[in-house]
């Protein structure tokens, strides 16, 4: 993670963007951490990941699982 100071991420905005789209940024003041910025493509990731592992958590089966536990049950009415 680089880390910047809230000056530096004032007056080369752009420049800070920019760092955010390949990793995290810690924002500094006065040598102590105060923020942190990520890319929306980050954020997204988190997001996603959180929902994959709440609908495990809630009994949600896979692709893969779901596919054989269809074929299952179409061959076992055979």
């Amino acid at each position: 993670m680089k880390t910047i100071t809230a000056a530096e991420a004032k007056n080369a905005f752009g420049k800070f963007l920019d760092m955010a789209q390949r990793e995290p940024v810690l924002v500094t003041k006065m040598g102590r951490p105060v923020g942190a910025f990520f890319s929306i493509a980050d954020l997204e990731a988190v997001a996603w990941g959180e929902r994959a592992l709440a609908a495990e958590r809630d009994g949600y089966v896979g692709v893969e699982a779901s596919e054989a536990l269809i074929a299952g049950l179409l061959n076992a009415a055979d």
